[in-house]
């Protein structure tokens, strides 16, 4: 048994006698993937940083598979991670085994070079929380079979969540959070049919296939090759707490994952045999496999230097074996070796006197926008008075310098869209800068168009608001401002030959806004006619049948009359009188009435007719202009209609 992970294990030795120092702690699970003890991280170290692992499993029991037994198994497990990219990672695992059970035969079942390899993508959302997926492909071994191996490789899907508190802007604590969700295709009950196979034809075929049990793996054997029938989904959720004693990280961690059995395959189980097997149909959720992990991983003083003693603890699956899945171990003793480490230089001391005289450190922290908060990508930050490179914020506005000599430093941070700031700081330490932008203003562009949205060239706009500016629509009806204050204003079209547009909106900071004006030219025979004490109209608003929307086809009479209404601000007070005709309900017709003369008025002053001058109100059918006796005369009474309440002194324009 000794043979089969003393070679990983002198192997991973010698790679990590050779590693350079490390800036980046993400240490990879027991699988391969960054993350804690078994579940996974959604993100990965530094780009270009990669980190080697060697993590080993054993427990010794007795009265597990069959009653009276004893039982071993060892596994150990070497893996490697890469981050080639800021949002990539690549993992590669292999590991051996070995399971002994006194009461099978054969007692010892070997298994050599289960091979995993994969691929995780991750983002950061924010500084402290990361989105993730990883892919990864199972080839396991043991059998001596290689068509075998290739029928039992199996799939999964899996995605990533991290919420990790020490990144959090605002509220920093030493907590991390995993959460994982996999789907996985297993494939691995190919990997013993052969197995099964010869087992059946050697007992002659007496009992048909499907009622057969006896050529079936014993759980022992189940669990020594890992062979499950169907397919699982595994919920996994896992807190980490950073710690700091002295020069030692100490990082408890506790995790919990549960696998439920999807039977993808169709497998039917047999219900008659061992007593020692069951079938998921009759036993359940306690056949289910769950697993609790307890470890603490250590940091030490070397950078990138980790240790992992951890413990799994089965809570359902057993002692309940079915013949579907793999027993679950009950419990795992876990001691694992990692280490971190980034092939980029570091900036060393001048001298080899001064490297042994003075201490030294980094500063990792954000830099955010002044006021937002935002997180700032592509900030360079620089150490005044020092020679250390420069380093580049990512996308979540993070950085980390080069070692630097303890004590106080200034940080120089600049960037194209903000003014450069000088940001104190300790070495070592976290800390935050801000940047105040340079120019807050954002853009406008204005699409002058026709009713049926066809652009409307050489239309002069008055824009009005915190600043003002006057603009012409060019050819394709546009037209644009580069830099406009932030905030509320309204674009106002007062020209001979077309009616009044108003439209207001609001220019954010920073941000592009763009805004269509609906240009109508006035019409050759007027419609609506401002009189002595109404606004007449030589046709009436439509609306949709019973209802208060108004329909279309009655944009441009309302047009017109918001042109009349801006173009005559001596009149100060108009009342919008909704009237019915007499069918129905008299007093749902007071109320519809009612509700249309409004839906009017919030369409005039969307358009720009200032709300003050302007009245609702309904009168049902109680004022009608001819007698509801015919099909015309209801028509006629169905209207809305302008009355002038109020005139000043102004002279109409």
């Amino acid at each position: 048994m000794r043979r089969t992970w003393i070679l990983p294990f002198l192997g991973g030795l010698i790679a990590l006698a050779c590693a350079a120092p490390v800036r980046a702690q993400l240490q990879n699970s027991f699988s391969g993937p960054t993350g804690g003890i078994r579940i996974i991280d959604a993100g990965s170290g530094d780009k270009g940083t990669f980190r080697l692992a060697l993590n080993s499993e054993f427990f010794i029991t007795r009265d597990y598979f069959v009653p009276g037994d004893e039982a071993h198994h060892f596994a150990g497990n070497l893996s490697l991670s890469i981050t080639p990219t800021k949002y990539l990672e690549v993992f590669a695992s292999a590991e051996v085994s070995s399971a002994w059970d006194d009461s099978n035969d054969p007692m010892l079942i070997q298994r050599v070079a289960d091979v995993l390899l994969g691929l995780k993508g991750f983002y950061a959302v924010k500084p402290w929380v990361s989105l993730g997926g990883d892919f990864s492909l199972l080839f396991p071994g043991g059998v001596g079979d290689a068509q075998a191996t290739f029928r039992a490789t199996s799939v999964g899907l899996r995605g990533n969540v991290t919420l990790d508190f020490r990144e959090h802007q605002h509220r920093e604590s030493p907590v991390i959070f995993r959460f994982n969700t996999q789907y996985y295709f297993d494939n691995t009950a190919n990997l013993t049919q052969s197995i099964e196979d010869q087992r059946y034809d050697a007992l002659g075929g007496v009992v048909p296939r499907q009622l057969e049990t006896r050529n079936l793996l014993t759980p022992f054997e189940r669990f020594a090759y890992g062979v499950n029938r169907v397919d699982t989904v595994r919920i996994a959720a896992g807190v980490e707490l950073p710690f700091q004693a002295r020069k030692v990280g100490l990082h408890p961690l506790l995790e919990w994952q549960w696998d439920i059995p999807v039977n993808r395959q169709g497998y039917q189980c047999p219900t008659a045999g061992s007593p020692d097997d069951g079938c998921l149909a009759d036993e359940g959720l306690k056949a289910f496999p769950m697993l609790l992990s307890v470890g603490l991983r250590i940091l030490s003083p070397p950078k990138g230097l980790t240790f992992t003693v951890a413990a799994d603890i089965g809570l359902t699956g057993v002692r309940t074996f079915v013949r579907e899945l793999a027993p679950t171990p009950p419990y795992n003793v876990i001691l694992g070796i990692g280490y971190a480490f980034d092939p980029r230089p570091a900036v060393a001391p001048t001298s080899a006197a001064d490297s042994a005289s003075l201490a030294m450190g980094q500063v990792r922290g954000y830099v955010l926008e002044d006021g937002s908060g935002e997180p700032i990508e592509g900030a360079v930050v620089s150490v005044v008075g020092q020679e250390a490179s420069a380093q580049i914020t990512d996308g979540a506005g993070r950085f980390t310098t080069y070692p630097l000599t303890e004590g106080e430093v200034t940080l120089e941070v600049s960037h194209p869209s903000y003014a450069t700031a000088e940001c104190p700081a300790r070495v070592p330490s976290d800390t935050s800068c801000t940047l105040r932008p340079t120019s807050l203003a954002g853009q406008l562009r204005i699409l002058t168009v026709d009713r049926e949205g066809k652009p409307v060239p050489n239309v002069a706009v008055s824009i009005r608001g915190p600043s003002e500016h006057l603009v012409v629509s060019d050819s394709a009806g546009l037209a644009a401002i580069e830099e406009i204050e932030p905030g509320a204003y309204s674009a106002y079209v007062d020209d001979p030959a077309y009616l009044i547009a108003v439209r207001g909106f609001e220019v954010l900071e920073r941000q592009k806004t763009t805004i269509e004006l609906r240009i109508l030219k006035k019409p050759s025979r007027p419609r609506v006619v401002v009189k002595e004490t109404e606004i007449a109209l030589r046709r009436q608003v439509s609306f949709a049948t019973g209802s208060t929307e108004i329909l279309p086809n009655s944009e441009p009479l309302l047009l017109e009359v918001a042109d009349a209404l801006l173009r005559n601000p001596d009149l100060e007070l108009v009342e919008i009188q909704g009237h019915t005709d007499n069918r129905g309900n008299p007093q749902l017709n007071m109320q519809l009435s009612q509700q249309r003369a409004e839906s009017v008025l919030r369409w005039l002053v969307q358009h720009g007719v200032e709300a003050e001058r302007l009245s609702a109100k309904g009168y049902g059918a109680t004022r009608p202009i001819a007698p509801n006796i015919t099909a015309y005369n209801r028509a006629r009474n169905r209207r809305v209609q302008f009355k002038i309440l109020r005139r000043s002194a102004f002279a109409t324009r």
